[in-house]
């Protein structure tokens, strides 16, 4: 399996995270295909509070009010961050996909995933809220899937009502900052946790557009393992739902496959530690950053946390989990 190609654009901060360091995260990130984690004799991985529940049944009564939906996924795990609900919530809807936090995801992968969307028939948009790539296309092309509509009401010599967008998508793949951008003011609450918003609202975008901002809803049952891990690690469930021994164990192996210079550089470790089980690399880690218990000895929930901090922060490169040669097939 060859390695991930070293990005330019991606440069290894010069501040090491220590296991003392607080140090606040814009949002989470992850990456890399097919690996790890697959073997694990543990239960599966869901996470559906009733807030989802309640939110999935508003949702379907505000729909009708609703001319284009916004449909946001993780750029990292284009299709692990479908929640197939939507499909049948949305029926025949003009639905727009944003793939946020492309700043997070692998360059060469995001270009192979834009090459696949192309061929759908689904307008698409790779976006990043955190530095506005994209943002500027997302209101022109919303009001482009409706002219046809609003031609019918010129001709009737009557002016068109405003443009009524719906924002969905699992929690925490950057719904907030992204509609935050588009009304250019703090309209939603934004945190690195998944289930900071919890109700739907009304947001003017400007004179003639408004925004139904909606909670993240997640599928009732997750369809694998691995879904669930790539959700977990990128920020869309609760750490506490699968462990953080069990996220940086999948971690760790994912990077030593895909990143090995990277973390090996930013942890200051040997090429020899590189080749170790991921739980003993962790232990190596630990000890770099001072990860210790009285006594001096491994600290591992606090290494764990460590770990899956500086890679949510983007501190252990950019990395994609979903690949589209994995894809389904239409």
């Amino acid at each position: 399996m060859s390695k991930l190609r070293q990005n330019p654009m991606s440069k290894l901060s010069a501040h090491h995270t220590t296991c003392n360091s607080k140090k606040q995260i814009k949002y989470g990130v992850i990456e890399a295909p097919e690996l790890v984690g697959k073997s694990w004799d543990t239960q599966d991985i869901n996470w559906y509070p009733g807030h989802m529940l309640k939110a999935k049944k508003e949702l379907a009564k505000q729909l009708k009010r609703v001319d284009v939906v916004l449909e946001i996924r993780d750029a990292r795990i284009p299709v692990s961050s479908v929640n197939h609900d939507f499909e049948e919530l949305l029926l025949q809807k003009k639905r727009i996909l944003l793939f946020n936090k492309t700043g997070l995801a692998d360059a060469e992968i995001t270009r192979k995933w834009e090459a696949y969307f192309k061929k759908r028939d689904t307008p698409f948009l790779f976006v990043d809220a955190l530095i506005k790539r994209n943002l500027q296309k997302v209101l022109p092309l919303s009001r482009k899937l409706m002219q046809e509509k609003w031609s019918n009401f010129r001709k009737r010599g009557i002016r068109h009502p405003s443009l009524k967008l719906l924002i969905i998508g699992v929690p925490n793949v950057g719904k907030s900052s992204l509609i935050n951008r588009l009304s250019k003011r703090k309209a939603a609450e934004t945190g690195p946790n998944p289930g900071v918003t919890k109700h739907q609202d009304w947001i003017k975008l400007g004179k003639d557009v408004e925004l139904l901002d909606t909670p993240g809803i997640l599928m009732p049952k997750i369809e694998n393992r691995e879904t669930g891990l790539r959700l977990t690690i990128t920020g869309a469930i609760k750490d506490s739902v699968v462990g953080t021994s069990q996220l940086s164990d999948y971690l760790l192996g994912v990077l030593q496959l895909k990143a090995p210079l990277q973390i090996q550089q930013h942890y200051q470790l040997t090429p020899e530690d590189l080749d170790l089980l991921p739980g003993n690399l962790l232990k190596k880690i630990a000890e770099k950053r001072g990860c210790l218990k009285s006594g001096g000895t491994i600290d591992n929930s606090r290494a764990e946390s460590l770990v899956l901090r500086d890679f949510r922060a983007g501190e252990l490169g950019r990395l994609s989990f979903d690949h589209p040669d994995n894809a389904e097939s239409d």
